[in-house]
């Protein structure tokens, strides 16, 4: 088997292996980095373990014996976070280690205070591994393909794949054709949004800082109290989009001091082809790296 040159090749080859050996969704990713190491190389990934370092979500770090070691946070009690991390740090093994004989150490704070261009690139590239590992884009599109994207459909596709909803949710935004907008707010302030690729030809982003819409705040503010589960609001002109009506899902995040917001813009017309090439979703995250919380 050859040696894929990027991350998504990376991740699409070794999700097509774990399927060809008999396996299922969700991806178990210490099985198949511990596996496919052994096999391929001579400083394979010999541990992965739990740890206790507070505000570290992940570690890859080089051992005294010469092979590799994969810790994570294992206070987190979000099954999706924890594989999505273990992704990220196995890609950084499969694309970096040669670069980083340290290893690396991968947090909140790490990730907002990037020591290069080369640091950024590697934590994007390490996301996109993560993505192409966990959430395939062809069994992605037939989990979805003819259905009306709904919280359930979507956390249909978090459960098989054992990511969070944000990740989840993020990797449907990157290939959909549907005009989208996913954001994550934080004390009534946008931390980000990212557009789909048809929602960006109309100009349908909101940079960080920018204020939730009032009308978005109170509904949820009432969240907590009243089962909103999968019912959508058709929101007026002006405030999601300067002249498109949305419909609005409000969704509390896995921590309770972010709140998330799926928009759609059903109503959008026509849009023409762009030309420039975007970045996908994953790497749009490293370049924002002002409230940066995507795992959640």
């Amino acid at each position: 088997m050859s040696e894929p040159k990027t991350p998504s090749a990376w991740g699409i080859q070794l999700s097509k292996l774990w399927l060809l050996c008999g396996k299922s969704f969700p991806v178990d990713v210490k099985q198949i980095a511990l596996e496919v190491t052994k096999t391929r190389f001579s400083d394979p990934i010999g541990i992965i373990k739990g740890h206790n370092i507070s505000g570290v979500d992940g570690m890859l770090s080089k051992r005294k014996k010469g092979d590799w070691c994969i810790s994570y946070d294992e206070t987190v009690n979000i099954p999706g976070r924890i594989n999505f991390t273990l992704g990220h740090e196995f890609g950084h093994y499969l694309l970096h280690r040669k670069n980083r004989e340290n290893g690396f150490r991968c947090g909140q704070e790490e990730m907002l205070n990037y020591e290069s261009e080369e640091s950024r690139k590697f934590e994007s590239e390490a996301n996109k591994f993560a993505s192409y590992l966990l959430m395939p884009a062809s069994d992605f599109r037939d989990q979805v393909n003819g259905q009306i994207i709904t919280l359930d459909l979507l956390g249909h596709c978090a459960n098989r794949y054992g990511t969070s909803f944000t990740a989840t949710a993020l990797k449907w935004i990157e290939f959909t054709e549907q005009a989208a907008l996913l954001a994550v707010a934080r004390d009534g302030f946008i931390c980000w949004s990212y557009p789909s690729r048809r929602a960006r030809l109309l100009h349908a982003y909101l940079p960080p800082g920018t204020l939730v819409p009032q009308s978005s705040l109170e509904r949820l503010n009432t969240a907590f109290d009243v089962n909103q589960k999968n019912h959508s609001f058709r929101v007026r002109p002006g405030v999601w989009h300067p002249e498109l009506e949305a419909e609005e899902f409000v969704i509390i995040s896995d921590h309770f001091d972010m709140a998330i917001f799926l928009v759609q813009f059903p109503y959008a017309g026509m849009v023409e082809q762009m030309e420039e090439k975007e970045p996908d979703a994953f790497t749009f995250l490293v370049d924002r790296s002002e409230g940066f919380n995507w795992k959640k």
